[in-house]
């Protein structure tokens, strides 16, 4: 750390790159699973130059009026944003919701709902832990969670804790990560009541990390993605920082071919969780977001409000 407080370039793996003039509209800060304070994040994107962020928490948006406070004060633009997670065929995937007021009690009203059912799915965790020789308390999993919304990742910390794995990565590879023996899927959005819950709130919806869908091929996420257009997407986070260079170039064509808006974010999260990304950057610094991009957003952003 520097002697004010934010992190050097020395505390992750591999140079940050030169953000200066970039944006950022995927990250993660304590009130879900990152480790710095939506202040904080604020702060150190000012530090870098970016021009503008969204603080993109899971299933909540509890940070988001502390960050569009602090950037107010900084001179940097603070995009709401929220990433939920929505129920599929296939397992999980995440969505962006942007520009929805973090005041807005009918979309957060759902994302209560979904915390709640986030609780239920975390005990039914603990209880098969504890089957397989790993008993821990719900109430020191909340208590490592804090403010955040308790999921997975306080577990793992718990679980490394309490001697029972070796690091939190090693928690997920044999336990809790999906298909694994501790796994269970949360209750959650189906895609079309996402979209058009975000929709209805007047925000944008965005299809977060498309690799992570797993399709089988270009032309498949291709397809997957026209059906939700359909049902109301309006963009996606083509660039992201562990897309390889050639997959961001083709999800790109994907979109403009769709009609839907492109979208970039680093994903960062601090601590042990992705320690290769930094803000506004991914491993080595080869990765950035244009702030043009945010053009686009905004466009489509007036246009959910019609």
């Amino acid at each position: 750390m520097g002697a004010d407080g934010f992190p050097l370039p020395s505390d992750f793996d591999g140079p940050p790159a030169d953000v200066h003039g970039c944006i950022d509209l995927h990250m993660h800060s304590t009130c879900s699973d990152g480790a710095f304070e939506p202040e904080f994040l604020v702060r150190w994107a000012h530090k870098l130059g970016l021009q503008a962020i969204a603080l993109t928490d899971h299933d909540t948006m509890r940070g988001v009026r502390r960050a569009i406070d602090e950037g107010a004060k900084l001179g940097i633009e603070v995009i709401p944003g929220c990433e939920i997670s929505v129920a599929y065929s296939q397992g999980t995937f995440h969505l962006l919701a942007y520009f929805i007021a973090p005041e807005n009690t009918v979309f957060t009203a759902k994302l209560d709902e979904i915390a709640e059912n986030r609780h239920k799915r975390n005990k039914k965790i603990v209880g098969k832990l504890a089957e397989f020789g790993m008993p821990v308390t719900y109430e020191e999993i909340r208590e490592e969670a804090g403010e955040a919304v308790t999921g997975r990742p306080h577990i793992a910390r718990v679980l490394l804790k309490r001697g029972y794995v070796k690091s939190t990565q090693e928690a997920f590879d044999q336990w809790l990560g999906d298909g694994k023996p501790c796994y269970f899927e949360k209750e959650t959005f189906g895609p079309r009541e996402a979209i058009e819950h975000v929709r209805k709130c007047g925000g944008v919806p965005v299809m977060a990390h498309p690799l992570w869908l797993n399709r089988e091929n270009l032309a498949d996420l291709e397809k997957y993605l026209a059906e939700l257009r359909d049902m109301g997407l309006m963009g996606v986070e083509c660039v992201y920082s562990d897309h390889p260079p050639e997959f961001r170039a083709r999800c790109i064509e994907i979109a403009k071919r769709l009609g839907l808006v492109v979208t970039g974010g680093a994903d960062f999260h601090g601590g042990v969780t992705k320690p290769e990304v930094s803000l506004g950057s991914g491993a080595g610094g080869g990765f950035k977001v244009p702030a043009d991009l945010l053009q686009g957003l905004k466009e489509s952003a007036a246009r959910s409000r019609l």
